[in-house]
């Protein structure tokens, strides 16, 4: 009838004339349960966010791609590694390069990627020059492409950037 103080003034009040096993444990549950507060009560927590975790359906549906190098020069003369990471299956392949450059980077998307695993909705990768260049612009324009970037210093939105991490040794 006179209402409650929260659990520690609840637990204080009765406490003063009254003692069982348990009753701190008790005196919070009730107090969590209590339908009065439950309807009157301010809460101080915030909403919950609008968080969605993707689930792809798909194969190569999103793809992830980053350049890793340079590396000592192979007798064919590659030194760059480019890397393509489905998210749906989460299959990695590699590609040696000659030139980290946009050109090297589209040819070996189109023949290596798109002929055999079809083409993609989106592609994900970092702010690389080879990434921005109108060169894969145009190619995801006319293919219909979404191409998104990572922030600049958050590279753990990228999976490949993992991959990196892995090859570095």
């Amino acid at each position: 009838m006179a209402g409650h103080y929260g659990e520690e003034g609840t637990f204080q009040k009765i406490a003063r004339r009254y003692y069982w096993t348990g009753m701190r444990k008790y005196i919070s549950d009730y107090i969590k349960k209590c339908p009065e507060c439950a309807r009157f009560k301010a809460t101080n927590q915030k909403p919950a966010g609008l968080l969605r975790t993707p689930v792809y359906s798909q194969r190569f549906e999103v793809i992830a791609i980053d350049l890793f190098g340079p590396l000592p020069q192979t007798d064919t003369g590659k030194q760059w590694i480019f890397i393509v990471e489905d998210y749906a299956t989460k299959l990695v392949e590699l590609f040696a390069l000659s030139q980290a450059s946009a050109r090297q980077c589209a040819t070996t998307l189109i023949e290596e990627v798109f002929m055999r695993q079809g083409i993609p909705r989106r592609i994900i990768s970092d702010n690389g020059t080879q990434f921005v260049s109108a060169v894969l612009q145009q190619i995801c324009f006319t293919l219909n492409i979404s191409q998104n970037f990572i922030p600049v210093y958050s590279p753990q939105s990228n999976r490949v950037e993992r991959k990196n991490r892995d090859l570095k040794p």
